[in-house]
């Protein structure tokens, strides 16, 4: 029989590919997108943020101006349209993006006016017509040729103009928080998260459903799903199984090893009670009282394995709780149920309406009375029982929960029970996944909330 693939494949299998088809993803839009344009501006906008604000241009203060290559024809422009002097003007070509470049065609050219033995570093070639140009400097130029000069878009360089006191104001266009590459790289991953959360969702959907389906059969009462998913979930599926298998196996014969020594006390303790009736009193009275408490202890540890075992059914509360409190209340007790919301639960009717019995008895025997309220407390429904009684102290509340465990209070043959009524809730809370606490009623005396999870 072929084995299972392991969850380790699985999950590992599912990470490399996400993270393939993520780097595709990635490398496919930053390969396939255009790229972004170069920045441009033209010496006339360099100008216009020398003499003020300009926006799209940062302007600011520095020792001494930047390095890199200098483009002494622009600086030239710059400068005669500021009227400064060509030393205190400089241009500088950025690093990063590649400068403008002037490409010369071949010419012939028969007179240059102005040459000397030595070409000045920046000049400008102006036709005159009939092949011949005259060779000007840019600060010298027309105004007509430096409008036109002035104006051509270039690659964005950083501007410098010295001032009165040494120092020098640097002029160059803002450059974006995010721009060029890094935009397109965060596009890129954007646009890859996009396309892989989807996949990524309904994979993990499908290797986590036998999770979630095994989750709520070891939760609740359901039937475990059938052997399907990793290895690791079948084998765990499978000894879960055998467990509650051997779970139920113990917890019949607990019932019945419970029914057999009830069956076997009861013939003797019902002999014995019938010889006590020939001892003298008072002898005979605390016999009698002795022997009917070992009675009520079996028959009530009887009743709750019962109860307990039955399976579990919706109940409405609220019509449930009417009933409890207007049957226990019949004899002019004291018993009242507040308004307040409505709510179902899933649990065995027979062992849920005996512990609000004993809450209820409890409340009659040491308080004379009290009051039950029923809401909803977010996913969960709460039952509380309030009385005016002595309460109970903090430290002897955990102590109370046990069985066999009584208050000082109830140790007389008047009040003093077996001592399971509050041990039986509590194991009712817990088996149900709800919760079970006593803290101080509002009003002094004792509060009671058995939590049950709402259904419906």
């Amino acid at each position: 029989m072929r084995r299972a693939p392991s969850a380790l494949v699985a999950v590992g299998g599912f990470g490399v590919a996400v993270a393939t088809l993520s780097v595709a993803t990635t490398a496919a839009i930053v390969l396939l997108a255009p790229q972004p344009p170069v920045q441009r501006i033209s010496a006339a906008e360099a100008v216009a943020a020398v003499r003020g604000d300009v926006p799209g241009f940062a302007r600011r203060i520095a020792a001494a101006p930047p390095e890199g290559r200098r483009m002494a024809m622009l600086e030239g422009l710059i400068a005669a349209e500021l009227r400064r002097p060509a030393g205190t003007v400089r241009v500088i070509w950025p690093d990063s993006p590649a400068p403008t470049r002037v490409s010369v065609h071949k010419a012939t050219i028969a007179a240059v006016k102005g040459s000397g033995p030595a070409l000045p570093p920046s000049f400008v070639l102006v036709g005159r017509g009939q092949g011949q140009f005259e060779m000007v400097r840019p600060q010298s130029t027309t105004a007509a040729i430096r409008g036109a000069l002035i104006g051509l878009p270039m690659t964005a360089f950083v501007t410098a103009v010295r001032q009165g006191d040494g120092r020098w104001l640097l002029v160059e266009p803002s450059r974006p928080f995010l721009g060029g590459w890094q935009r397109n790289i965060l596009i890129a991953l954007a646009v890859s998260l996009l396309l892989l959360a989807p996949i990524a969702w309904i994979f993990a959907r499908r290797l986590t459903r036998p999770f979630r389906a095994l989750a709520r059969a070891i939760d609740g009462d359901a039937v475990l799903p059938p052997a399907a998913g990793p290895r690791e979930l079948r084998e765990a599926a499978a000894a879960i199984a055998a467990m509650r298998r051997r779970l139920g196996i113990e917890a019949g014969e607990r019932a019945r090893m419970l029914t057999a020594i009830a069956h076997d006390l009861r013939t003797p303790l019902t002999g014995l009670r019938l010889r006590v009736e020939a001892v003298a009193e008072p002898q005979r009275s605390r016999m009698v009282a002795d022997v009917e408490r070992m009675q009520a202890m079996i028959g009530e540890v009887l009743a709750f394995a019962r109860d307990a075992a039955a399976p579990a059914e919706l109940l409405d509360v609220r019509p449930l709780l009417a009933g409890i409190v207007a049957a226990m209340a019949e004899g002019g007790a004291p018993l009242r149920l507040l308004d307040g919301d409505d709510a179902r639960v899933a649990v065995p009717g027979p062992a849920f309406r005996r512990v609000v019995e004993n809450l209820l008895r409890n409340a009659l025997d040491y308080a004379g009375g009290g009051t039950v309220m029923l809401r909803r407390d977010g996913p969960n429904v709460a039952i509380a029982v309030a009385d005016d009684g002595p309460g109970i102290p903090a430290m002897e509340r955990e102590r109370l929960l046990r069985p066999f465990e009584r208050g000082d209070t109830s140790r007389n043959r008047a009040t003093g029970g077996a001592g399971l009524g509050l041990s039986i809730v509590g194991d009712f809370a817990a088996r149900h996944r709800g919760s079970f606490t006593l803290t101080d009623a509002p009003g002094g005396g004792t509060l009671a909330t058995l939590r049950l999870p709402a259904a419906g």
